[in-house]
């Protein structure tokens, strides 16, 4: 196996970041055929290298894409010399992964034996090819998609694996080792080498592992580190699209919004429809008492909560706490204006709401109000704070504008957050948005000039509100909003030019959804079957 000269590929990552990672790939430009060749070349070249004297092989293929690794691996061995069959668990024309379907189409014109096995039965018929024929087996079945108990004719397969004298390479993942836990609940291949790809997966690194993963291989397949800090399509994995059957109302999402004052009255109400746009149940706006009723007249959809006077006022805090408490995510800033006492109140209801453990999202002038009274220290664990270059400064006193090149700009921020900030997540809004937490950082290439249009930072703020209540983790929360908002945003200046308005961006948000999510799959599996019939 060539040495890995990538130094920073040795630290372990979840199957859900490989898939993401995988997904990102694609979208930075990166052919999904390469990968899956540079995968099984991999695999082969492991079993030349370890095992040279080693002339029969017997690839165990299921049908994803742990599957077309090893049947790119076949062909290698095949044209590397070696006496190759394939078992392949399931039919041929049950394949319907495009990688996997190609690849087999390849080996079908070449002179490689591929059995089918969709029976225990028939993979009994075959046990002599696992013992005594194979001098090395090559298990592709499986891999990180292993859900729930094993299936048949899976489970045969690996324990004649595990019988058989031949020398065995696992693809990825031993099948039936759970690769975030390492746990095995039925029966896994016990490996005398596991080829990993990228990077290792927790489950291969946990105590007690090693018995089934025996020597442990970390295969570069071309993914530069780069990827590893794009917001891509893939980040939408991290995202909870579907929704309990028995759900009620707040439960998928009730957004709080602060903001507005006498001269600004549209920010927080293009935040609050934003956040319902991306999905939530409930998007509730406390807002001085001009501005609630505007909202109320304009969109009877957003629940507008009136506060005495014209500006946010210290005196509001215990009116606003009662919803707070009741809500999942507090978004604050919107149009607030700069009065003293604005400030400070917003000072203060970050403070609480931090310290009952609320999400918070603080945007605009709530972000000068941290930077102006020196309280940094809230942006903490939970807190994603939306800036742009010149709120960035006034947060930080730092001007990030100096540099150029947004890789550079992207590490320096970085560095900036971990040394200022307590855990909390910094959105940098620009050409190139940059999101950190201080130890993560993504750069974000969707968006446009067009939406430089006043309001479209409020909308921002209301995506992230929202998907901070159905993403764990409010980094990757605030970097899907700055994606997902993104492109919302090309999709608006495609269709009007640089004539657009916020509006535009908000109506592009569900189109945004439906591009990235099977949305139709998922709405119809909760669809009663009944009413299902009306809808054709």
């Amino acid at each position: 196996m060539p040495k890995d000269f990538r130094f920073w590929s040795q630290n372990p990552i979840s199957s859900l970041e490989m898939r993401v990672i995988d997904s990102n790939s694609v979208f930075v430009g990166i052919d999904r055929h390469l990968l899956m060749e540079n995968a099984g070349r991999s695999v082969a070249t492991v079993v030349v290298e370890r095992y040279p004297n080693a002339k029969r092989v017997l690839v165990v293929a299921g049908l994803g894409d742990n599957g077309g690794d090893g049947l790119v691996a076949a062909r290698y061995l095949h044209s590397w010399g070696r006496d190759v069959k394939v078992i392949l668990l399931g039919r041929i024309s049950d394949a319907r992964e495009e990688l996997v379907v190609d690849n087999l189409a390849i080996l079908r014109n070449l002179n490689i034996e591929i059995i089918e096995a969709t029976t225990p039965y028939d993979l009994l018929a075959n046990q002599e090819l696992f013992h005594p024929w194979a001098e090395v087996i090559i298990d592709a079945i499986i891999g990180t998609g292993i859900r729930g108990i094993l299936r048949e004719p899976q489970a045969t397969a690996i324990e004649l694996i595990n019988k058989s004298a031949a020398y065995r390479v696992a693809v990825d993942i031993p099948s039936g080792l759970d690769p975030d836990t390492g746990e095995v609940r039925d029966i896994a291949v016990k490996a005398h080498v596991t080829v990993t790809m990228h990077r290792p997966k927790t489950g291969l690194v946990k105590e007690g592992a090693s018995q089934y993963v025996g020597e442990l291989v970390i295969a570069d397949i071309g993914i530069p580190e780069e990827v590893e800090h794009v917001v891509g399509p893939g980040d939408v994995y991290y995202l909870n699209y579907a929704r309990r059957p028995d759900s009620k109302k707040g439960d998928n999402g009730r957004v709080l919004l602060i903001g507005g004052s006498k001269e600004f009255t549209g920010a927080i109400y293009l935040a609050a429809k934003a956040a319902l746009r991306s999905g939530v149940d409930l998007s509730i706006v406390m807002a001085p008492r001009d501005v609630a009723r505007d909202i109320r007249s304009h969109d009877p959809s957003i629940i507008a909560i009136p506060l005495d006077g014209d500006y946010l006022a210290i005196n509001h805090v215990d009116q606003i706490m009662e919803q707070m408490g009741k809500s999942h995510v507090i978004a604050i800033g919107p149009g607030l204006g700069l009065r003293e006492e604005t400030m400070k109140t917003v000072v203060e209801l970050v403070s609480r709401a931090v310290d009952i453990g609320k999400k918070v999202v603080i945007d605009a002038d709530a972000i000068k109000a941290i930077g102006e009274l020196k309280k940094q220290d809230l942006i903490r664990k939970g807190v994603v704070v939306t800036p742009h270059a010149g709120e960035f400064k006034w947060l930080t006193g730092i001007d990030i504008t100096v540099d150029g090149n947004p890789w550079s700009r992207a590490q320096r921020v970085n560095d900036i957050v971990k040394s200022l900030f307590k855990g909390g997540v910094i959105l940098l809004k620009g050409n190139v948005d940059i999101i950190s937490d201080g130890q993560r950082y993504k750069l974000n290439f969707t968006g446009n000039p067009g939406m430089t249009v006043g309001g479209t930072g409020d909308v921002l703020t209301g995506v992230v509100s929202a998907l901070a209540v159905k993403v764990n983790d409010v980094f990757e929360a605030a970097a899907l909003g700055a994606f997902i908002t993104g492109l919302a945003g090309d999709m608006a200046v495609k269709e009007f030019g640089y004539h657009i308005t916020p509006v535009d961006v908000i109506e592009n948000i569900p189109k945004v959804f439906r591009r990235l999510i099977n949305v139709d799959s998922i709405i119809n599996a909760s669809i009663h079957i009944s009413a299902q019939k009306l809808l054709k």
